[in-house]
């Protein structure tokens, strides 16, 4: 393993990277299925005021996923290409540099749209058809460009961090990110009553702020040579492919198990991102406003115990902390779905927000160290962000057609995330690799 020298400061920097995108996310997640579905006969029952496109949950569903396809042959083929180049800006920087701009520049406008609804058109899906189209294209573009920035952000941050301090870094960013989370649930809930798009707005803002800062101190370590070096061949889907193959069974295997725990997870996981803002306003009868500051419960519990779970990796091992994790956040999605009331609810959101954290701060730590060598990590997480675009094209797919087929009740999707995430233990089971390297002498 190459010496890669300790700066903490560069790592919080690197690690709020991510975190940011994930506030971006988190909007995403919460208002873009409320404007898809306002203005149906159930937005309308539930006293929901905001106007929309009038789409069912299962198209919505359809909607929230058809432009994470693209996902699944970018994340991959950009993580790989990443480990393979050398520009004068560093290996991953170049895609940050392009990606981000992209995506706020198209995200600013995905609440502008439906500003542009008049209230006698509020859900008439055929005589809006002039503001659907451009507000899929915008939210396609959203989903292409973090479909390149995600992968190479997060493996950024563990190239400019030692192995054995890496869960403790993705705790930091997973810190970072509830609190910045909180913060947007609480804060944009206020902002979003006083103007729809200025939540959007102050998130695109703070992505260009840590751009800026990333650029300015964050540096690729230069002793790690390309995958491109290491492999003797053209670095292609053929080339990943074939070096994939040829590693050892134990890191292959243990892969495998990892990547399809990280898919069951994040189908789980998807039922939360996508319906949350859903079943606060359709089963609670909650404002549009008061449904979306229910993720700050999550995300304030997550803030909380991030760094703790990545000490606690340190000190009893990764696989095992994951798994606590996964059965703890089942535990949270069954008392939701055992008790459907606005109490326990809360409640269950809190012990999702508290357990987490055990599964999240680890996945990546331990698919990258998974690889034999430091220079896969890049083709490592474009395959787990394989793993988490499939679980968010599946799970909406899922959580939204079951919703429908019962009628419109949303607590048919805390059931769903029960089941995946149960899976998604039984599947890391069999994983041997992936705890933190020994550091080269």
């Amino acid at each position: 393993m190459s010496h890669i020298k300790l700066s903490w400061r560069n790592i919080i920097i690197a690690a709020t990277l991510p975190a940011v995108l994930e506030v971006i996310w988190q909007l995403y997640n919460t208002y873009v299925p409320v404007f898809l579905q306002a203005g149906n006969p159930a937005f309308t029952e539930a006293g929901a005021s905001t106007v929309g496109f009038g789409l069912g949950p299962a198209l919505t569903g359809f909607i929230l996923v058809f432009d994470n396809i693209a996902g699944l042959f970018i994340s991959p083929l950009v993580g790989a290409w990443s480990d393979s180049i050398r520009t004068r800006w560093g290996r991953r920087m170049p895609f940050i540099l392009l990606g981000i701009p992209v995506a706020v520049a198209a995200f600013i406008f995905i609440p502008l749209i439906p500003i542009g609804i008049k209230p006698e058109f509020n859900g008439q899906t055929g005589q809006l058809t002039s503001l659907l189209i451009p507000f899929i294209i915008s939210l396609f573009i959203v989903l292409i460009a973090f479909a390149v920035v995600r992968p190479v952000a997060d493996v950024l941050m563990f190239d400019v961090t030692p192995s054995k301090h890496r869960t403790t870094a993705n705790g930091i960013a997973g810190a970072i990110a509830g609190f910045l989370v909180v913060l947007t649930a609480l804060g944009g809930a206020a902002l979003y009553d006083v103007y729809g798009p200025l939540p959007f707005w102050i998130a695109a803002g703070l992505a260009v702020l840590i751009l800026l800062l990333t650029w300015a101190w964050v540096k690729e370590p230069e002793e790690l040579v390309s995958a491109k070096e290491l492999a003797g061949e053209p670095f292609n889907l053929k080339g990943i492919i074939k070096f994939l193959r040829d590693q050892p069974e134990e890191n292959r295997r243990s892969l495998i198990f990892l990547l399809l725990s990280n898919l069951l997870a994040y189908v789980a996981l998807a039922q939360m991102q996508a319906f949350l803002s859903s079943y606060g306003v359709f089963s609670l009868g909650m404002e549009v406003s008061a449904a979306a500051m229910l993720v700050a419960i999550p995300a304030l519990a997550f803030m909380v115990m991030a760094v703790p779970a990545g000490l606690l990796a340190n000190r009893i091992g990764r696989k095992t902390t994951q798994i606590i994790g996964l059965v703890g956040y089942a535990v949270g999605a069954m008392v939701i779905y055992l008790f459907p009331d606005a109490t326990m609810l809360n409640v269950g959101l809190l012990i999702c927000g508290l357990t987490w954290p055990l599964a999240n701060v680890v996945q990546v730590a331990m698919i990258v160290d998974s690889a034999p060598v430091e220079t896969l990590m890049g083709t490592y997480t474009g395959l787990r962000q394989v793993a988490v675009t499939l679980g968010f094209i599946i799970g909406p797919l899922i959580g939204g057609s079951l919703v429908e087929a019962m009628g419109n009740n949303y607590r048919w999707v805390w059931l769903i995330m029960f089941v995946f995430l149960v899976l998604a233990t039984v599947a890391i089971l069999p994983v041997t690799k992936g705890e933190a390297k020994k550091e080269a002498a």
